[in-house]
């Protein structure tokens, strides 16, 4: 099968995959998760819903003693965490530069005693939904994690690029326009230099 690039040399080498590391992810550690998440109060609860598909609440939350604690309006909701207590919460922000996102796992519950509502503290918590809420549901943590990035387009990072005045350089500087036969136009694209593989 015949090459149809005229001069393999010429291609660019194959950039590498970004790696999560690479592109400044962070682990963010148990205790600065918790610190994250009591200092918010809006998050996302993914649950399985009564139709066995994911669904996804945006609600209001409050931690009191290493639990998570919500309101609920009756319906759908609180059905699909009778028979699927398993369940996700995210919480996510910015900080400075940073964007972050933490995700809670535990089992949901509805509290049904006076005695552990009011302990709670969730009587107290606000909720950005005019739907009057008088059910209160409970998450017990498994897992707690989180991650930190930079914010895209808020601080650039430079590549590593060779400098085409090492060797090979010195070909494509003799285009500089000079006004010749070898002068740079606009229509006339110049080759990329062939740089020889890196030495021992």
């Amino acid at each position: 099968m015949a090459n149809d690039d005229p001069n393999p040399y010429y291609r660019d080498p194959p950039t590498p995959p970004e790696t999560a590391a690479s592109a400044g992810v962070e682990e963010i550690g148990t205790a600065a998760c918790w610190k994250l998440v009591e200092a918010n109060s809006l998050g996302r609860l993914a649950i399985q819903n009564i139709d066995g598909r994911p669904d996804l609440f945006p609600l209001n939350y409050l931690v009191h003693e290493g639990s998570v604690f919500m309101k609920s309006a009756p319906g759908a909701k609180l059905q699909s965490l009778a028979g699927h207590p398993d369940v996700a919460l995210e919480i996510d922000g910015v900080d400075g530069a940073f964007q972050w996102s933490i995700v809670i796992r535990g089992h949901a519950m509805r509290m049904d005693t006076d005695a552990d509502i009011e302990a709670s503290g969730v009587l107290t918590l606000a909720s950005d939904s005019p739907t009057a809420k008088h059910n209160y549901v409970r998450l017990v943590p498994d897992t707690v994690t989180g991650r930190r990035f930079p914010v895209r387009g808020r601080s650039a990072t430079r590549r590593n690029v060779p400098s085409a005045s090492t060797s090979g350089g010195r070909a494509r500087d003799e285009h500089v326009d000079q006004g010749g036969p070898g002068a740079r136009t606009a229509d006339k694209p110049q080759p990329i230099p062939h740089l020889p593989p890196w030495g021992g």
